[in-house]
């Protein structure tokens, strides 16, 4: 079967400039992929790839962009950096995606519609990465955030094998070993990375140097509860977190270390959360409802947060027996900076609204907690 796209090349044209205009206003890539995932269909987040690699087409992105965007690029498929060339995005592309997607004729021009009015409904957000209207000839030796040092890589590595142990074991005090002496192990190495900043400037003025915000993409279902999970992550962690519920992403404000910490959690114990939450749901299949697993998420959350922040506690301790007083200034200026820099950013944040949550889901979640894998170096007590 055949098809064609309504008023070729005009649609092209109109999906290219929303593009334009959405880059220009702080969107990225894979923003945007995301969003229609969010509110249309994986068809038609196709085609907003497709007018996303028309643009890196047109404006050599993979040569100019920051390395970041880039590698977005890579992400939604529309970049071979193995054979440094777009995919896709050739005049034609939305004919071409109708094509490839054998869509009937008669819903071509329903489908790319939608797709072009969920564009256009799409708002001004903070600009992280640098647009492409102010974009340079050459991004070589461009960097889109501070690079890690080889003690930062070798940290990391470290948790990252730490957490892939907590979702690997079917023991929940293994978990809880696990994730836990991976936050202990990340809140002393934050620490000391804040006082080698300190070292290389003077004396307790390190001020709002490094601090940096990325994007957190949060699937489908139970967006919302998933982004109060995070966002109880990133307080313990010293990052600040904001939730755009249309947009189906949270922003996250602080200084790198720290930011990857927050989403190396998060996603580990998404991943222990929904196991738990599976467990539960099987002994009683009356737990299926979505009242209970919304309850479930949010109070395996909030324990999470109380345990990783008891975790972080002791690697604040043992920092302290290292640098004496000289720390708690240090501390207390990381977090005005990036307390200072998150309220630049967002003047007009407002909390998210509290509600109600199913009893039984609430109790069941709090008890998978207190077995997750936090990386501690034992289980907490009242564990069992």
């Amino acid at each position: 079967m055949t098809t064609h796209a309504p008023q070729q090349p005009e649609t092209d044209e109109r999906l290219a400039a929303c593009i334009d205009s959405l880059f220009d206003n702080g969107w990225q890539p894979a923003d945007l992929v995301h969003l229609a995932r969010q509110h249309t269909t994986q068809r038609q987040a196709r085609l907003v790839a497709s007018a996303i690699a028309h643009h890196a087409r047109r404006t050599d992105a993979p040569h100019r962009a920051p390395h970041h965007w880039v590698q977005q690029l890579v992400d939604i498929g529309v970049f071979d950096p193995a054979a440094d060339r777009v995919v896709g995005g050739h005049a034609g592309f939305t004919a071409k995606w109708a094509n490839t997607e054998r869509i009937h004729p008669d819903d071509v021009q329903a489908a790319v519609l939608q797709v072009d009015q969920l564009l256009r409904l799409a708002p001004r957000i903070a600009v992280l990465l640098t647009p492409p209207r102010l974009w340079t000839a050459t991004n070589r030796g461009l960097s889109s955030e501070p690079v890690a040092s080889t003690a930062d890589a070798k940290v990391l590595r470290t948790v990252r094998a730490l957490l892939a142990q907590a979702e690997g074991t079917d023991f929940e005090a293994e978990a809880e070993t696990f994730t836990a002496k991976a936050q202990e192990m990340m809140t002393r190495h934050s620490i000391d990375a804040a006082m080698l900043a300190v070292d290389a400037h003077a004396a307790g003025a390190v001020g709002g140097a490094g601090i940096t915000s990325r994007r957190v993409h949060i699937e489908n279902p139970y967006a919302p509860e998933k982004a109060t999970f995070l966002s109880m992550l990133a307080e313990v962690n010293g990052v600040r977190c904001v939730w755009s519920d249309w947009c189906g992403f949270a922003t996250l404000m602080g200084f790198p270390v720290d930011l990857q910490l927050t989403e190396l959690l998060f996603t580990s114990l998404l991943v222990q959360a929904a196991q738990s939450s599976a467990q539960a749901v099987s002994k009683d299949p009356r737990r299926k409802a979505p009242t209970f697993k919304r309850a479930f998420l949010v109070s395996f959350a909030n324990r999470i947060a109380e345990r990783l922040e008891e975790a972080g506690r002791a690697g604040r301790s043992d920092a302290e027996a290292t640098y004496g007083s000289a720390l708690a200034p240090v501390l207390a200026n990381r977090a005005t900076a990036v307390e200072a820099a998150y309220t630049a950013a967002f003047p007009n944040v407002k909390p998210m609204r509290s509600r109600s949550y199913d009893a039984a889901g609430w109790w069941a979640g709090r008890a998978a907690a207190d077995h997750a894998d936090i990386g501690a170096s034992t289980p907490l007590p009242g564990a069992r």
